[in-house]
């Protein structure tokens, strides 16, 4: 599986996509063909029950978002890709020891609470809308790029904080759940979502969490309620950050 991630991200990366229609067909073409590897594989694999499973997954979803592309335009196109490759690797690749180290934010994030890939996938479009919104809610309280940082140490304790504010505390992640549960020298204790794929790594959160969390920083953080009413409006979203390392 993942080669064949590889593979998708390469294209993807590496071959440009002027027009939108040619976006479209590009996809149309990698997804199909990725698909058909996928169930090669599997046939191939037949002996191993756990791998057969996860690539005739993969080559479900593969051809799904194949179809519900058609009438995207590029940029939603780029997104479905980008949060199927994401779900898939992070998944595999978020780990006790992925996490450790210190993550500065780069812009903000928004997952579906799904287990449907597919979902996440179709609702890439609503989720980019979503995440143009909470920067700007974000820039209000000083987070912006570079200025929010979260760092988990290999000793189970943790910081996180926003320019010159920050709180300490521990933490205790869920192999299963790929969840982090943060507690705090203030009495706090917040879950958030995490997934790590290579150098990036998302932190999501139910929203009155994440306006829990960092209001205890300064009740400036207190304007972010409105993401409270904006997570409301779609069920199972979670919102919070993208970081890089």
């Amino acid at each position: 599986m993942k080669k064949i991630i590889l593979s998708l991200a390469l294209a993807f990366g590496l071959t440009a996509v002027p027009q939108e229609t040619q976006a479209q067909s590009f996809l149309n073409n990698i997804l199909g063909s990725l698909a058909g590897s996928s169930s090669s594989s599997s046939s191939s694999e037949g002996q191993n029950s756990g791998s057969s499973s996860s690539s005739n997954a993969l080559g479900d979803i593969l051809n799904s978002v194949t179809s519900s592309v058609t009438g995207s335009n590029s940029s939603e196109v780029g997104n479905i890709l980008g949060n199927v490759i994401s779900a898939v690797a992070g998944d595999v690749t978020t780990t006790a020891s992925s996490i450790l180290g210190t993550w500065t934010y780069t812009a903000p994030a928004v997952q579906f609470e799904s287990d449907n890939l597919l979902t996440k996938a179709g609702g890439a479009a609503v989720a980019q809308k979503v995440e143009t919104k909470l920067a700007k809610y974000y820039k209000v309280v000083g987070i912006k790029e570079g200025t929010l940082k979260f760092t988990f140490n290999n000793d189970g304790t943790c910081t996180y904080g926003v320019g010159s504010r920050s709180l300490s505390g521990t933490y205790t992640f869920d192999s299963e759940t790929k969840t982090i549960t943060i507690k705090t020298t203030t009495g706090l204790s917040v879950k958030t979502y995490v997934t790590v794929s290579g150098s990036t790594m998302s932190l999501c959160f139910d929203a009155s969490k994440l306006l829990t969390l960092f209001t205890a920083l300064s009740s400036k953080f207190s304007s972010l309620s409105t993401i409270t009413s904006i997570a409301s409006n779609y069920d199972g979203m979670k919102v919070g950050f993208k970081f890089s390392k």
